[in-house]
Parts: C-alpha cells; structure tokens; sequence
C-alpha cells in the first residue's frame, strides 16, 4: 500500500514537472479544426442565416466554399418533420428505437434529420463510425463535430430525414452549418 502510494506521488510530481518545462508546440500557436470544433471557436465559414431543409426531398447544402480534405462540420437544426397525410409531427433530433433494416439511416433515430456526402466520407464523432460516399449519417438537431475526408472529386453535402417514404412528408428543419478548414 506504501509503495502504491509513493509511485503515485512520484508520478504527480514528474508529470507536474513536465508540464510546467514542457516547451509549447506549435499546436499552441494555432489549434487544430477538430479542436476548434470542440472550443466552439470561430469558424472559418459558417452560413449567413439558417436554410430550409423541406421535409419530402433530399437537400443540397448551399456552400459558397466547398468542402475539402480534413474539414470539420457541426450541423445544428431546429423544427419537425410531418411524418404522414394526417399530420403526424416528429422532432429533427429522431426517436428511438433506431431505424434498422429498410430506412435510409439504419443506425439513427427514426425520422432524424440526417446527412451523406456524394464523395469522400465523414467521420461522425458522436458515433465513432465512418459513412462512406452516399451513405447517410445522424444529424439531428446537433451533428457535434465531424471530419470530412476526400482524397478524389469535389463533394457535397446533402440533407433529408431518416423516414423510408418522404412523399407523404412536410414540415421540416431550419439548417445552420458551421465549417473549419483543414491544415495543408
């Protein structure tokens, strides 16, 4: 127990120490995106006002700046998807349980507001997973940061809900997408 005790102290010391002679690196002069993300610091691009994103149809996200290699996103979105002709509403964030098999997004809540890239892939934080070209991912009313990765042709980002039949739909979300620019 002593000796437990004594390496502890040891090892609070050393690491103390270290911090404090440590010489600052150049992550300390300027951040990476994804920790930009996490700080909410200022993006480099971020949309002007919010955007409709229709609750029937597949939406093109309408940058200015395009996406490139090592960019990370965070979507936020508020409002409700009607669901049916009798005017069934759901929130943009989804509802458990998951989709599953026979909905665009089997991974994500049912009727989330969801994305995919039409190149490349994103790396969705909040999950952990990779989707791939074509392959849509959670967004709900906060994406949190993802990375974007894209060795080939210019990409976009487009937007629906994670509802299998989208012609009986209304409603839908107001979209607001912040971006900060890989490092080269």
């Amino acid at each position: 127990m002593r000796v437990r005790s004594l390496v502890s102290r040891c090892t609070l010391i050393l690491l103390a120490a270290a911090a404090a002679i440590w010489p600052a690196g150049p992550a300390a002069a300027a951040s990476l995106p994804l920790e930009r993300c996490y700080g909410l610091e200022t993006p480099q691009h971020e949309d002007e006002r919010d955007w409709f994103a229709p609750g029937n149809v597949h939406t093109t996200w309408p940058s200015p700046v395009g996406m490139v290699d090592r960019d990370v996103f965070r979507v936020s979105a508020l409002g409700k998807v009607r669901i049916d002709h009798w005017g069934t509403q759901k929130s943009i964030a989804g509802e458990l349980p998951l989709a599953g098999s026979g909905w665009p997004a089997p991974d994500a809540p049912r009727y989330a507001l969801i994305a995919k890239v039409t190149s490349g892939s994103m790396l969705v934080l909040s999950t952990g997973l990779f989707y791939g070209s074509g392959r849509w991912f959670p967004v709900g009313a906060d994406s949190g940061c993802m990375l974007y990765y894209n060795a080939g042709a210019p990409s976009r980002l487009v937007f629906s809900f994670n509802d299998p039949n989208l012609g009986d739909n209304g409603g839908g979300a107001s979209v607001w997408v912040r971006q900060w620019w890989g490092e080269f």
